[in-house]
């Protein structure tokens, strides 16, 4: 009751009455049209659809508790409709023949109950995929092939209610393992069949998609059709609390990951109002979320005691996580890795350590070694020892890091810059010793090159300065590997091959400088090798 009454008080405090978002919208997906209100017809649809519509598969944004309690009495509304009808339409006997209103009002029902199933069908995205890697990527190949296996029994393709929920189904599947390009090419898919149906279907259709950006790192896209969403949503809030308290919060989510505290802390006020009416009372999630913002707010304003008070919040919201989700690993782990981030911002380390070594064991445990998550972990405990001077025992997490950063879906040519560039520091400021000992980041570098060619990213004075920071990194294995300086000179090339291009951009051209005078000192070393 106390972390519940204090993250109200935060939540209320959070709020800057002279924070408005523009009221600008834009149409974000080729396949999206303004979400139509339900007709008559769809109306057990409709009624039914805020129990999970806008739930996506994980807490970052889109996620929500399951709430099983309002669907079972629709359910057993429609049966026994149906039920009543059926025995009406038996008394009929010879009469009840397809042109019957008793009967057209029965399969008309019938139907729409299919339609509400398919659409609020998520048994698969709530799996907990807590396996470790190769469980969770044999467990989704099942489910593919039990989608393929649907698609094959039931006709009519996407048409299909059913197999569209399960489409949409999988999409889930796809998100939580963080295979977005999977993800993303189902959703391009489904989109035309999802538009024709309007309503409910695209608001969850537009959910999944937005989440996806979010994932992709496409924050403002996400804002955009999240703004859509909340414009043309087919219900208003009282009909609908939690599917408005899921939506504020995935506004509330865009909205800080593009820095703009003042608007996210809004709708997280709203998000805070909604999950009042929808369970009574704030869980940890709303715990964890209200105390995060309230931290990085009153830290950005150098408001410690707030700060403090936000971090207690966190922590509070932790031991609520274990207390209601025991078996939530995943989730555990995110918990654990804010409180982490709280403590090293203020250099209490030991702190900092103790919770980022829990949430990395928990994520090596649950998605492997190959997961985002795992190496946006991996990243943050390198962080802290790099706060504290330990640049030796930061390269095995840099190089964890590395090897997640260049193979995944949403691979970002910027973030990698950083990343490489954090590892090439923490090379210099290590022994020779040291960076002998860790294992070489080629397969990473080559992963890297082979990811951002085949996604087109390869042609940018980004990608040219990856080049050259990359080279780096060969350079200094190139005293254990004689094979080093032959693919740093290769990169090095590269980088001067794409810069040359863009002789006209300064920047580009002060790049162009560096790039020479690397390829010069390797060309020079490869000869005194040759000789």
């Amino acid at each position: 009751m106390v972390a519940r009454a204090t993250a109200l008080r935060l939540c209320q405090s959070l709020i800057c009455p002279a924070s408005r978002r523009q009221s600008a919208l834009c149409q974000v997906a080729t396949c999206w049209q303004p979400v139509r209100r339900s007709s008559p017809g769809c109306m057990h649809v409709r009624t039914c659809a805020n129990v999970a519509l806008l739930r996506s598969e994980d807490s970052k944004p889109g996620f929500c508790a399951p709430d099983r309690t309002s669907a079972p009495s629709s359910d057993q509304e429609d049966a026994e409709l149906l039920e009543a009808l059926q025995s009406a339409i038996e008394l009929l006997g010879d009469d009840a023949n397809a042109e019957h209103p008793l009967v057209e009002a029965r399969n008309r029902l019938a139907s729409a109950s299919r339609d509400k199933a398919a659409l609020l069908k998520r048994n698969w995205t709530d799996e907990m995929f807590q396996g470790g890697n190769d469980a969770n990527e044999e467990r989704v190949a099942e489910i593919e092939a039990m989608m393929a296996s649907t698609l094959g029994r039931v006709q009519g393709g996407l048409h299909d209610s059913e197999n569209l929920g399960n489409a949409l189904d999988l999409v889930g599947v796809y998100m939580k393992n963080y295979q977005l390009d999977k993800a993303n090419a189902v959703l391009a898919r489904s989109g035309p069949f999802v538009s024709e149906r309007g309503g409910v279907w695209m608001v969850k259709w537009l959910n999944h998609i937005s989440t996806v950006r979010m994932k992709q790192g496409r924050h403002l896209e996400a804002l955009e059709m999240l703004y859509e969403l909340e414009m043309y949503s087919p219900y208003n809030s009282q009909e609908a609390p939690e599917f408005f308290e899921t939506l504020y919060r995935n506004l509330a989510w865009a909205l800080k990951a593009l820095g703009r505290i003042d608007e996210a802390a809004i709708y997280f006020a709203r998000m805070a109002t909604m999950s009042q009416t929808t369970k009574g009372h704030l869980d940890w999630f709303d715990c964890w979320d209200i105390g995060k913002l309230a931290a990085t707010r009153a830290y950005q304003a150098s408001d410690m005691e707030a700060f403090y008070r936000g971090r207690d919040l966190i922590e509070q919201a932790l031991s609520m996580h274990v207390k209601a989700e025991p078996d939530d690993l995943v989730m555990r782990a995110k918990v654990h890795d804010s409180l982490a981030e709280c403590f090293l911002v203020v250099k209490e380390y030991a702190d900092a350590e103790k919770h980022y070594s829990a949430a990395y064991d928990l994520l090596q445990q649950t998605v492997g070694r190959q997961s985002p998550l795992f190496g946006k972990q991996a990243r943050h405990a390198a962080n802290l020892h790099i706060a504290q001077g330990q640049y030796e025992d930061a390269l095995p997490f840099l190089g964890e890091a590395l090897a997640v950063e260049a193979s995944k879906d949403a691979v970002n040519v910027l973030e990698l810059m950083e990343l490489v560039d954090t590892l090439v520091n923490a090379q210099q400021r290590s022994s020779s010793e040291a960076v002998e000992r860790v294992e070489s980041n080629h397969q990473s570098l080559k992963q890297l090159q082979s990811n951002l060619k085949r996604r087109g990213l390869d042609s940018s004075r980004e990608y040219a300065v990856l080049c050259h920071k990359a080279s780096l990194l060969y350079l200094h294995e190139g005293r254990t590997n004689p094979d080093a300086l032959r693919r740093a000179r290769r990169l090095a090339k590269t980088s001067v091959r794409i810069l040359r291009f863009q002789a006209g951009d300064k920047d580009a051209g002060d790049w162009l400088k560096m790039a020479e005078l690397q390829l010069r000192m390797l060309d020079s070393a490869r000869r005194s090798r040759a000789v």
